[in-house]
């Protein structure tokens, strides 16, 4: 299982890191899943202090008609109520986006997939090769 960023997705982390402090940095990924391999098409920054309940990520998913694929954070999601990791993320990706977009400290991204068994955890994939 691997994941695959468009050049306007990593464009858009890339810009969303240039603006926004790792601890404020979050959102959505868009795009679609095609057997073991998801391909993140582009991102929708959210900011604030938290993930939206699920709920409002429901109503987000249906604005971009049912294309949330995962999420993406400046830090690994916090455990519990109020985190990323509830049933609506189950099979979803997530991102860690860490660093700047300058080129002294350039943005590194770990993909994982939301799981569960008792408890939601990360299981850690790979990022797909870019083709030359």
């Amino acid at each position: 299982m691997d994941v695959f960023i468009a050049e306007e997705a990593r464009a858009g982390l890339r810009a969303d890191a240039l603006v926004t402090s790792s601890e404020g940095r979050r959102g959505l990924l868009l795009g679609h899943r095609r057997g073991p391999r998801y391909f993140v098409a582009r991102v929708f920054p959210l900011g604030g202090r938290s993930f939206p309940a699920a709920s409002r990520l429901r109503e987000l998913d249906d604005l971009f008609d049912g294309r949330i694929i995962g999420f993406y954070s400046g830090r690994e999601p916090d455990p519990g109520p109020g985190g990323i990791l509830q049933p609506f993320a189950y099979g979803k990706l997530f991102l860690r986006v860490s660093g700047t977009a300058i080129r002294s400290r350039p943005l590194a991204v770990k993909p994982w997939v939301i799981e569960y068994d008792k408890t939601f955890f990360l299981s850690p994939i790979s990022l797909a090769r870019r083709r030359p």
